[in-house]
């Protein structure tokens, strides 16, 4: 295997490793919020997602950039053979993640009261606020150990700790949400966000713990140590690739925000619907739609945080022919994935509500909004195409461009009794296509990359339509066969067809097989059913 594909395998291992752990999550997710649903029902779920949407928020601003710039400097310097670099970036961003941490804390728990009556309109949230403020300053310090291990492109801890998070999001979330009910909704979902902070306690630990034990290990680095920067100078490095990051990231998080606020005030604009049944279609459409909507993006983030150090430590060589083929795949495998899930998702949002929530009442937003699921994935790897080869404002400027015509599009159609909340999935779909047109323009002009339009669009539409066509048929006859199967046998149908089609397409081959983990097996395999030549 050459070189390129070598380096390909390990951001490929990387993200499979990280993509294994957020289905783990994402099924401990599911045991803690579906549930959920049904004790804290649409009026709960509303201020569950309002004092979430507060910290998320919060979070992103604080953290979203530093550990994409200390994962991005650290495999630089491992490329360069820096090992007291390495170091000294850690303890720089450690001790300015602890810093942020506290402060967020304090501006979130003092701040809740504030948050939640005068800018959110959702009053019943603060306690919930409060609840899931301690969690910033144990996300923040996750967030320097996170960085420290995937800039050495080793993402077992990273994985191993977000299990744990969701675990004790899982447990003492549901746990305190269960035994608070008698007190109302806003306790019992203050109850239920309370399992985020203890989440991040228990994530936090497991890091500390792996990395006390691989600190003790001797560093060894091919050649000698080159040196290192001096800790002020890191310190400028840290915060001049994070800031355009958290910029971009917070902007969208922000309008998010927005969005909540916005969504409540324009739903009762004109006496169209009153506080509790604006809280109650919120709370539909947040509780509801957005966590199903928000499963496949979630998993595609195995491939971001993988490609970030694969293609900085590519781009510090000035190893361009791999940092161009880690690219094109990682495009390649995120299309090949979220696409049949946009379809089947959208085609069967209706049995997949009833399977999930035994509730349908966000049918319509869901089946808008999943359209977005391959533009929002494709969002996320082209991000961080452009922040690992040192194009970090590009997104930034996209993500202004598409958070604005989100709210312009949420502001008109959300106050419209006929459309009324189906304008907020309209709105993120049509934000995030801006965005990913935008990003796409941009790395081809910027990075002087040519994609493979047959490889990205024909072959997996091809196959993606016919699996739609096989849908629209199956799924009306399933739906006398019950939740389970009115569910379960279309997305089973769908996911044959998506395959055959794909195979009979030439849509992957034999060099996207040797990425993956027993490679040598899988072709052998393959070549017997004849799935590659």
């Amino acid at each position: 295997m050459n070189e390129h594909n070598n380096s390909s395998a390990t951001f490929m291992h990387g993200a499979i490793i990280l993509l294994i752990a957020n289905i783990v999550v994402k099924l401990i997710g599911a045991i803690f919020k579906i549930p959920l649903t049904y004790i804290l029902g649409e009026e709960g779920m509303g201020y569950f997602s309002t004092a979430y949407q507060v910290y998320t928020w919060m979070f992103i601003v604080a953290t979203a950039g530093i550990p994409v710039a200390i994962s991005k400097m650290i495999s630089e310097s491992y490329a360069k053979n820096r090992p007291n670099e390495i170091k000294n970036i850690f303890s720089v961003s450690t001790n300015l993640l602890i810093t942020i941490g506290i402060s967020g804390f304090l501006l979130l728990y003092l701040g809740a009261d504030f948050f939640a009556g005068t800018v959110l309109k959702n009053p019943g949230a603060a306690y919930g606020i409060k609840a899931i403020a301690p969690a910033m300053l144990f996300v923040s310090l996750m967030s320097a150990y996170r960085g420290y291990f995937q800039g050495h492109q080793n993402m077992v801890p990273t994985a191993l700790s977000e299990i744990f998070e969701a675990l004790g999001k899982l447990i003492i979330g549901f746990g305190a949400a269960y035994i608070l009910i008698e007190k109302g909704m806003e306790l019992s979902s203050a109850g239920a966000v309370f399992g985020v902070s203890c989440g991040g306690l228990m994530g936090f630990v497991v890091l500390f713990l792996i990395y006390k034990k691989e600190k003790s290990k001797p560093v060894r680095l091919n050649g000698i140590d080159r040196g290192s920067e001096t800790k002020s100078r890191i310190l400028k490095n840290l915060v001049k690739i994070a800031v355009p990051i958290t910029i971009g990231a917070s902007v969208f998080s922000l309008t998010s925000l927005i969005d909540t606020a916005m969504i409540m005030r324009r739903l009762q604009v004109l006496g169209a619907f009153t506080h509790e049944e604006a809280n109650k279609l919120w709370g539909s459409y947040s509780g509801y739609a957005i966590p199903l909507f928000n499963l496949p993006p979630t998993l595609i983030n195995a491939i971001t945080v993988s490609i970030v150090p694969a293609i900085a430590s590519a781009y510090a060589v000035k190893d361009f022919k791999t940092a161009s083929h880690t690219t094109s795949k990682s495009l390649k495998i995120t299309v090949l994935f979220a696409l049949p899930c946009a379809v089947g998702m959208s085609m069967l949002s209706k049995p997949i509500l009833a399977l999930v929530y035994n509730n349908i009442n966000a049918t319509s937003t869901l089946s808008i909004l999943s359209v977005a699921i391959v533009f929002v994935s494709l969002v996320l790897v082209t991000n961080a195409i452009l922040q690992a080869t040192g194009n970090e404002m590009i997104p930034v400027m996209n993500m202004l461009i598409g958070g604005t015509a989100k709210i312009l599009i949420n502001f008109f159609l959300v106050a419209n009794p006929k459309i009324n909340i189906n304008g907020a999935p309209i709105g993120t779909t049509t934000c995030y296509g801006i965005i990913l047109v935008l990003n796409i323009i941009a790395i081809t002009r910027k990075l002087k990359l040519k994609l493979p339009i047959s490889e990205l669009i024909v072959k997996p539409g091809i196959s993606a339509l016919a699996m739609g066509i096989v849908l629209y048929f199956a799924a009306p006859l399933c739906l006398s066969l019950g939740r389970i199967m009115a569910a379960t046998l279309p997305i089973v149908m769908g996911a044959i067809t998506y395959a055959i089609m794909i195979v009979a397409v030439k849509g992957i081959n034999e060099e996207d097989i040797a990425l993956l983990p027993k490679a040598e097996l899988l072709t052998k395999i393959c070549k017997k059913l004849k799935v590659i030549r």
